[in-house]
């Protein structure tokens, strides 16, 4: 199928990516278009306005803060992929990103773009969300940041306004235990089931753990009863089991073409378990 017809700019700041976005309510943000081309093309969006950030300074690069890492909006996910600062200060977004889609995608496809879309089958928002990442936006009232727990609420759905552009999400490089499981029909596929889980080490235990689900419910979100069973407790099998029958009865599982709602209980189960495992190793 064709896209519809729509105007396509190009700003070179992002004063001017503001003003256009603001100017129109049917105007959208290009990033890196993975997510937004396929929509155009099975018409399921109509955008007046295409705003393309590609020519916008500031949102391509990736800086080490101290206990945080700042990654522009732009940054591609095969950047991501071959970023030496983010291999060494956060593996988890290096073991993660070759699940998603194939390399021709994450050489155009951007962190921004796929956290702004906020699919629940997408890597990103399930990661970020066990992270605590804190996103960055701006539109004509200012800039303002947003957590994730507050970011991600629902299918497809942010809390980012329709006139702001995502402009960096600074991610902790502190919660050093952390692991990311997935479940896919096959490589480049999206996901059955996402779980990532991380914490901070501390003594043989583990820190405020943050234990986040994908793809299997419907939208990302966290699992707080299996974050309380893991909270400074030791990590062993039997807690990786606990883990893994708190995850599978806290949760209302999708069915689809792909599986089942009681197929997706056990791989959440299944993946929160091998979690826990691996948090194991980094507690």
């Amino acid at each position: 199928m064709k896209p519809p017809k729509f105007r396509y700019v190009a700003p070179r700041t992002l004063d001017d990516a503001v003003a256009l976005l603001a100017s129109d309510p049917d105007a959208k943000v290009l990033s890196g278009g993975q997510s937004l081309m396929p929509l155009l093309a099975m018409r399921l969006a109509a955008p007046s306005v295409l705003v393309d950030l590609q020519h916008v300074p500031g949102l391509g690069n990736i800086e080490d803060e101290g206990t945080s890492l700042l990654i522009g909006a732009r940054v591609t996910h095969r950047e991501i992929e071959r970023s030496a600062v983010i291999a060494e200060r956060l593996p988890i977004l290096s073991s993660a990103v070759v699940h998603i889609a194939h390399p021709q995608i994450r050489s155009r496809g951007t962190l921004g773009g796929s956290t702004a879309h906020a699919d629940p089958s997408g890597e990103w928002p399930t990661i970020l969300l066990a992270l605590g990442a804190t996103m960055h936006a701006v539109s004509p009232r200012g800039r303002r940041t947003i957590e994730a727990d507050e970011f991600f609420v629902g299918p497809f759905t942010s809390t980012l306004a329709e006139d702001e552009i995502l402009t960096h999400v600074s991610v902790p490089a502190t919660r050093t235990a952390w692991s990311f499981q997935e479940a896919a029909v096959k490589k480049g596929d999206y996901g059955l089931a996402l779980v990532a889980a991380t914490g901070i080490p501390r003594d043989g235990v583990l820190l405020d753990p943050r234990v986040a689900v994908g793809a299997a419910v419907g939208s990302v979100r966290r699992l707080a009863e299996v974050e309380r069973l893991l909270a400074e407790v030791p990590m062993t099998d039997v807690t990786a089991d606990e883990a893994a029958v708190a995850a599978a009865v806290s949760i209302d599982p999708i069915s689809d073409i792909h599986g089942n709602s009681e197929y997706r209980r056990k791989l959440v189960a299944s993946l929160v378990r091998r979690a826990v495992r691996e948090l194991r190793n980094g507690a």
